[in-house]
């Protein structure tokens, strides 16, 4: 979750990271049918095309890989990664709104 850009685990104040790993381990606990049934304003995800991604993507995700999925951790912070199979690899933590086009 490092990409030298400030959005990273690191960056994020004390209580971000704590908002973070909770809602990192309250997602675990429920089906992908379910997140994507959900609003993305809450518990649900947003899907990114690639295109929208303003970052530097790292060199292990492929081309195969054309959107992502953006999640609320707190507030309107977000994480964002993609899906293979029923691994989510997260990429950013998105504290200043900065990874992506809204």
């Amino acid at each position: 979750m490092q990409d030298g850009s400030g959005n990273s685990f690191n960056c994020c104040e004390d209580e971000d990271r704590l908002n973070l790993a909770k809602r990192m381990f309250m997602l675990s606990r429920v089906s992908w049918r379910t997140i994507r049934q959900a609003p993305s304003s809450g518990m649900g995800a947003e899907q990114i095309p690639r295109y929208r991604i303003k970052r530097a993507i790292p060199p292990s995700v492929t081309e195969d890989v054309t959107f992502f999925y953006s999640l609320h951790y707190v507030g309107k912070k977000r994480f964002i990664g993609y899906r293979v199979g029923q691994i989510f690899h997260i990429l950013w933590v998105d504290h200043s709104f900065e990874v992506y086009s809204h």
